[in-house]
């Protein structure tokens, strides 16, 4: 009866995210709603018609879109780093701890590449999907790079990769580890994180990315490495979608594309060994008490 109620608790991290989305959105479009009616009076705008059609317009903006959903994703990221910062396992690296050169090589080469090869097997796969499932993606994705650059990049490639991490990698994968091995742990969160984007296009892909994700932090020994890859592999979306259409839209860029996607692979493979950081020896026996009581309290208590 515990270990089902641990199961139900690795529920509880996606629960809070999708609550804080959900509230914030609701907050956010109220506000946003008070500041355009005022606008709209401002600009002379007195027929209720048109000030309805002036306001849902600008309610379906793409900057305003982004500025709701940053602002949801900052509720998000601070529930979800308040949350691992109480209950952050001992064995895992502090930043300062993981960081270093060889790591920004490598997880800026496979979010390159990851990002390449995603986007070879969407077109692929787009002719013969639904057209209503790829319009609601073309939308997402048009809301997401659609706007004023800046905020879309500090969301998509800051504030998203934080608070993402915090709660999957970071509080999700850790308590599904104390009740199975890691690797049903890891598919367990990445089937979560794969629902949290609530389309399944891009559900399918983040299942796959959460997947390298949570192994990542593994192998690293810590969620900053997850939340660097995690920052490369939406960064290289705007670099994707920056290139030129005479690469895009012909047969031969779409191969180099690919090409390219498979070389940094690979370049990533070789840099990840050099990349891992481990700890001293000495130091490493000085946490095994700490790591103990880790595996008896840490998140067994909510």
């Amino acid at each position: 009866m515990k270990k089902a109620g641990k199961f139900l608790g690795c529920f509880a991290p996606i629960l809070a995210a999708l609550l804080c989305q959900y509230a914030a959105s609701f907050l956010g479009m109220i506000v946003a709603g008070v500041l355009l009616g005022i606008k709209a009076g401002l600009q002379g705008v007195t027929n209720e018609m048109e000030a309805a059609e002036y306001m849902l317009e600008q309610m379906l903006s793409a900057d305003v879109l982004m500025i709701i959903t940053g602002f949801a994703t900052l509720l998000t990221l601070v529930v979800g780093a308040l949350w691992y910062s109480v209950h952050r396992p001992a064995t895992d690296f502090k930043l300062k701890e993981v960081m270093n050169g060889k790591l920004f090589a490598a997880m800026f080469c496979l979010g390159l590449s990851l990002q390449f090869l995603i986007s070879m097997c969407l077109n692929a796969v787009y002719p013969v999907l639904p057209q209503d499932m790829t319009n609601a993606y073309s939308e997402l994705m048009e809301t997401l790079i659609g706007g004023n650059v800046w905020l879309s990049l500090i969301v998509t490639v800051i504030l998203a990769p934080l608070a993402e991490e915090f709660l999957f990698r970071g509080i999700t994968l850790k308590k599904a580890q104390k009740i199975m091995p890691f690797m049903a742990a890891n598919v367990l969160q990445a089937v979560l994180f794969g629902v949290y984007h609530m389309n399944l296009i891009q559900g399918v892909y983040a299942f796959v990315l959460g997947m390298i994700l949570g192994y990542t932090a593994e192998y690293f020994h810590s969620i900053w490495a997850s939340i660097l890859l995690h920052a490369c592999v939406n960064g290289s979306a705007d670099i994707l979608s920056n290139l030129p259409e005479s690469i895009t839209s012909t047969y031969v860029g779409i191969i180099a594309i690919a090409v390219s996607g498979v070389v940094l692979l690979f370049v990533a493979a070789k840099l990840y060994p050099k990349a891992r950081t481990e700890r001293p020896a000495a130091e490493s026996e000085d946490n095994q008490e700490e790591k103990e009581l880790f595996r008896k309290n840490s998140f067994d208590e909510y």
